[in-house]
């Protein structure tokens, strides 16, 4: 009993403290925000297509598209569908309408990566923590806190436990995200994808000449990933920092210094930077989901001050 207890105050602690109200509202902002740029970058390849162009038939449609019966892309429908994107998500920032927006995006997102991996043949999972916290997002109370809805009625104050939730389990599905990477890499290509002349080396290759050759040994791609793969044993060193930092990833849910955690998530933001650069894994725009680790009540009020002073003046000191 004494242990069913002290598990159920510790599961208590951890998922319904920690955050007010106002925490959660500006998340909804400022994840909107980053959003709004994750959006463009992901869909820029759908929108690159001649609007008024012939209707193309997918060839592989994604599985859902199969499930639906959807055969053809429209190409000005795609143009449609990102334009209400880009709205409900400015919605969704404003907090108007608040659920009623991000039930639209999550719609759009799914129509427009469905054109998308259905034309690369490919399945894409950089929108799986987006659309988690957008799921989560819905299900929470985090358009009744700086939101145009809250102008308009009169919601009860949102108590810690309702605050805190949803933000928590961001947080902890983020942190799963990264260990359970370690666990697929192990499931498919066992430890010798983090052996320097194993899976990584093949990687590299590949992606150096990804966009051919030039003359009989010139990289016109990414030469610099070729010329790694030729060091099995600097591979293997950046290798194990990889299963080190992704297996470590859970104990940011319990650093309470916020340095600390912006400067662990700095050296994971250099990780994506680097394997955008050598891999072309295009997790580049991910780190905006980081926001969730922090409290962004002090940081929207800093940021506040200093749009209304002036970013490189001082605010007066009080008694001067």
């Amino acid at each position: 009993m004494a242990l069913c207890k002290s598990v159920n105050e510790a599961w208590s602690r951890f998922f319904f403290t920690g955050f007010s109200g106002e925490s959660l509202g500006l998340l909804r902002m400022y994840i909107g925000v980053g959003l709004l740029f994750f959006h463009t970058y992901q869909f820029a390849t759908v929108l690159g297509l001649n609007p008024t162009g012939a209707m193309f038939y997918f060839i592989e449609p994604i599985w859902y598209f199969k499930m639906l019966g959807i055969q053809y892309h429209i190409p000005i429908l795609s143009f449609i569908v990102y334009a209400i994107l880009m709205g409900a998500t400015i919605f969704m920032i404003r907090g108007q309408w608040t659920r009623t927006s991000i039930l639209v995006v999550i719609v759009c997102i799914f129509y427009l990566k469905g054109v998308r991996d259905s034309f690369s043949g490919d399945v894409h999972h950089r929108y799986i923590i987006p659309m988690q916290m957008l799921l989560l997002f819905l299900l929470s109370r985090c358009g009744e806190v700086h939101s145009r809805d809250a102008l308009h009625s009169t919601f009860p104050p949102l108590q810690e436990w309702e605050a805190s939730w949803p933000i928590k389990t961001m947080q902890l599905y983020v942190a799963l995200f990264y260990f359970w990477s370690v666990i697929a890499k192990v499931r498919m290509s066992g430890w010798e994808w983090f052996a320097g002349d194993g899976r990584i080396q093949e990687m590299l290759i590949k992606r150096s000449v990804r966009w051919g050759i030039s003359g009989e040994d010139t990289l016109v791609k990414n030469s610099l990933s070729f010329e790694l793969a030729q060091h099995p044993d600097l591979v293997q060193v950046f290798a194990l920092l990889v299963l080190a930092f992704e297996i470590a990833f859970p104990l940011i849910l319990f650093i309470k210094s916020a340095k600390v955690r912006a400067a662990f998530l700095s050296g994971v933001f250099i990780f994506h930077v680097g394997t955008f650069v050598l891999l072309d894994v295009n997790f580049i725009l991910i780190p905006f989901v980081y926001l969730i680790f922090f409290d962004l009540v002090p940081i929207h009020q800093w940021l506040k001050t200093k749009a209304e002073w002036g970013f490189g003046r001082n605010p007066p000191v009080a008694g001067t």
